[in-house]
């Protein structure tokens, strides 16, 4: 058995990304360094590690989930932002396996080009993706729900100016 230790840092505490070791999810749990860890156990001599940033604004029911969120947070007051820059990554690795295995993944800031990021191991390694790239789906709805907030905004000022002319 062959066991791979995970070490996340550098991660932005808004962004927890989705990580897979062969198609599997791997869950992590938060150090007191803030740094994510996570251990592997496998069989193989080689395995795929995968890390990736899913958007909600890219989701299936984008649409009820921000207006059920919007009317929830008393009008959007309450409501955490959506990333206005709609900034993903993609990475993927391929790295053969020693007995014991230890991995530093290093974060890097966001942009729109660039690596997302770093590897440090003493094994071998195939880059297959590394990258930050800017989702125009998720980009397009989060001005579309931008104008549709600053419509009802309007819409909610001009029916409270309404109500109070008409009750002097």
């Amino acid at each position: 058995m062959k066991s791979l230790n995970l070490k996340l840092v550098g991660i932005n505490s808004k962004v927890i990304p989705t990580i897979k070791a062969d198609d599997q999810l791997v869950v992590c749990k938060k150090n007191q360094f803030g740094s994510f860890e996570a251990n592997i156990q496998t069989e193989k001599d080689e395995i795929e590690l995968s890390f990736s940033r899913e958007l909600e604004l890219k989701a299936k029911f984008w649409w009820l989930y921000a207006l059920i969120s919007f009317i929830v947070s008393i009008f959007g007051i309450f409501e955490p932002f959506y990333d206005r820059k709609s900034i993903t990554f993609d990475c993927k690795f391929k790295i053969k396996l020693n007995e014991i295995n230890d991995i530093k993944i290093k974060f890097n800031s966001f942009s729109s080009q660039g690596k997302a990021v770093e590897l440090e191991t003493t094994n071998e390694f195939e880059e297959i993706i590394n990258e930050y790239k800017i989702d125009k789906q998720a980009k397009k709805r989060w001005i579309i729900l931008l104008i549709l907030k600053i419509i009802i905004w309007i819409a909610l000022a001009i029916l409270i100016g309404y109500f109070i002319i008409k009750r002097n």
